[in-house]
């Protein structure tokens, strides 16, 4: 009687692709993350569950969660270009459980703006176009480098002072 190791086969390449993807997620540290959650709420993955959606002048259009926030905040409001979204956005986060520092992360460099200190994260990571504005104790804007330079170009200057 012969045997069929296919059966064998595909389950061991199963086991093995398992345990590769584990080891991926605990490098990466998942996609749980609070830079991927701050991107993935910049970029629309969580529209579904905001409270109010709204078009303002100036072609943007406006986001706001009170009841769900998708973020350790109570409150988010964002902003953004509808022609491109991914890259000019804005928001305004308040009652964070964490800081504008400890978003903005290792290697991040405190810089001098018209509106005060903020924070730009470190080149390479995924938060590195982005300006990082404490506006109070537990609130903070976060504005993208296309967002500034579309609305609020008196913060350039911050993405030249590395």
């Amino acid at each position: 009687m012969r045997l069929n190791p296919a059966p064998t086969l595909l389950a061991a390449l199963m086991l093995c692709s398992l345990g590769a993807c584990r080891r991926a997620g605990q490098v990466g540290g998942g996609a749980e993350d609070l830079v991927s959650k701050v991107l993935f709420t910049a970029t629309g993955s969580y529209d579904a569950q905001a409270d109010l959606k709204e078009r303002i002048p100036g072609g943007l259009r406006r986001t706001t969660w009170t009841t769900k926030p998708p973020l350790p905040v109570q409150k988010i409001v964002l902003q953004y270009d509808s022609d491109a979204r991914p890259l000019a956005w804005f928001l305004n986060l308040s009652g964070a459980q964490f800081t504008a520092q400890a978003l903005a992360g290792d290697g991040a460099a405190q810089v001098d703006t018209p509106q005060g200190q903020g924070w730009r994260p470190a080149k390479g990571t995924r938060l590195e176009d982005v300006l990082i504005l404490p506006t109070g104790q537990d609130s903070m804007n976060i504005l993208t480098r296309s967002f500034i330079t579309q609305n609020e170009p008196s913060l350039l200057e911050a993405f030249r002072a590395r």
